[in-house]
């Protein structure tokens, strides 16, 4: 299964480097031709000297190193979009529904439990016995 986005878009960067850096001199001649008061490249490189940019065949490797590294950087989206495997959506939940292995606790009777539980606390003190027997005739 491909991961389409990314072929795509691997695709369109390599295509985008491979024409950049075969046209950048074209490019190049006519961004710096838009900067100078005459097409002449001479003057434009006057002008880009002047601001202190690099010589024109310094800029020149730097945009074929540009586009050349954008062609590159397009081939892995474009490898992963084809070798990576796409995961697989799961349509059911892996919870396990069968309530075999649950074994119930045993149902003690409640009023038994609280009645206990009332013979503790007086036995700590914390009611009186007058309280104890006043909750028991409640819970029974």
């Amino acid at each position: 299964m491909l991961r389409s986005k990314l072929v795509i878009i691997g695709s369109v960067l390599i295509i985008i480097g491979i024409a950049g850096y075969f046209d950048s001199a074209n490019l190049m001649s006519k961004y710096m031709d838009s900067f100078a008061v005459t097409p002449s490249s001479g003057v434009a490189a006057n002008v880009f000297s002047q601001m202190g940019f690099p010589p024109i065949e310094e800029i020149d490797k730097w945009i074929h190193y540009s586009f050349a590294g954008l062609a590159v950087a397009g081939v892995f989206p474009v490898l992963f979009g084809i070798f990576a495997k796409k995961e697989i959506q799961k349509q059911f939940s892996d919870i396990n529904t069968d309530l075999n292995h649950i074994t119930p606790e045993p149902q003690e009777d409640t009023s038994l439990k609280s009645i206990s539980i009332l013979k503790e606390r007086l036995a700590r003190g914390e009611i009186t016995p007058y309280d104890f027997a006043h909750l028991k005739k409640l819970l029974e």
